[in-house]
């Protein structure tokens, strides 16, 4: 079913999936990026392995519209001993950032929720004035690949 020396092809298909999930769950509710240059793109990151930028957006970028999805694949493994071969498996943080104070990160939650399996109980961070910060929920998937002995 793969490779064990080199996964990332089935790694890359696999957050292709993913982030077309999300995209597809939260419809309308993804913010726009504005890049330093003026162009635009939905506000989607994917970062991390089986990723092909180490930086993005790029410094000088704003969110409009309200809510940012980033994805990092860690670079760790976690391999699983099987008789017939190994389970390679890789985690990828979802990040929700919601701009819009008007609105929050459980509605697009419960929207990935049902979309996606995920590993763990998501973490929310709610806005404190007090810090400045924005309100966000952080959440995994596991991606696991199975490689026989051959």
């Amino acid at each position: 079913m793969g490779n064990a020396a080199n996964i990332l092809p089935e790694l890359q298909s696999a957050l292709a999936t993913t982030r077309s999930k999300i995209v597809d769950a939260l419809a309308g509710e993804i913010g726009t990026y504005t890049f330093p240059d003026g162009t635009t793109d939905p506000a989607i990151a994917l970062l991390g392995l089986g990723s092909n930028v180490a930086i993005y957006p790029p410094q000088g970028t704003s969110v409009t519209g309200g809510l940012e999805v980033v994805l990092v694949t860690l670079n760790s493994i976690r391999i699983e001993n099987r008789l017939d071969g190994i389970i390679q498996s890789i985690v990828t943080q979802i990040i929700l950032r919601q701009y819009d104070v008007s609105k929050s990160t459980i509605s697009p939650l419960f929207k990935i929720l049902s979309v996606l399996d995920i590993a763990g109980d998501p973490i929310r961070t709610i806005i404190d004035p007090f810090i400045g910060n924005i309100e966000t929920c952080e959440m995994q998937v596991l991606h696991s690949f199975f490689t026989g002995d051959s």
